[in-house]
């Protein structure tokens, strides 16, 4: 179980610095690209990408249509996303809050880089 939990915050951090590049981020004058150190950034950019709905939430679906989903089920398989998805789900709503992406990972580490805040 804690292998998948390593993975899960490997895979979500891959995502997160995946949906980074995509938009083009580039570090400016604080030295520091936008939302990098920040889970409550990252959080938001998320949202802003894969809530496609604009519900204020991602769904399972809007999770598993992201960039970064096949390259999850490719290093932990077909079940990977469903695992991911439920490790971040804290209030098993079928929905993942800003404020579920910006909690810390099991194990005490920081939002889905794994950094502390």
């Amino acid at each position: 179980m804690k292998k998948i939990l390593i993975v899960a915050a490997a895979l979500v951090a891959g995502m997160t610095f995946g949906l980074e590049a995509a938009e083009g981020d580039k570090k400016g004058k604080g030295g520091e690209g936008k939302g990098k150190g920040d889970p409550a950034k990252r959080a938001e950019m998320m949202l802003e990408k894969l809530d496609t709905d604009k519900s204020g939430t991602i769904s399972k679906e809007e999770f598993e249509a992201s960039p970064m989903a096949a390259k999850m089920k490719e290093k932990g398989g077909e079940g990977a996303i469903g695992k991911i998805f439920a490790a971040r789900d804290k209030d098993g709503d079928g929905e993942l809050s800003k404020k579920e992406l910006a909690a810390p990972t099991r194990g005490g580490k920081g939002g889905p880089s794994g950094k502390k805040p």
